[in-house]
């Protein structure tokens, strides 16, 4: 998605951002914003999980920003 123009951000957590740096940039496309969320994040209580989210919510509304604008 993000070769044809619209701006895409992915989501990792902790665990997986290694990899998925990786594979952003055997794609192609190694500039890739990636939100990153902790890891793991299946113990945690509903609201650790809720708070969780809306920070990530927060980091992809200014990634998606820094992409339209860069």
């Amino acid at each position: 998605m993000a070769k044809r123009g619209p701006a895409a951000v992915t989501i990792c957590s902790t665990a997986f951002t290694t990899l998925g740096r990786a594979q952003a940039s055997a794609l192609g496309n190694s500039e890739l914003p990636i939100a990153v969320v902790p890891h793991p994040f299946g113990l945690r209580s509903r609201d650790e999980v809720r708070q969780m989210a809306n920070k990530c919510v927060d980091d992809i509304v200014k990634l998606v920003s820094e992409a339209k604008s860069g």
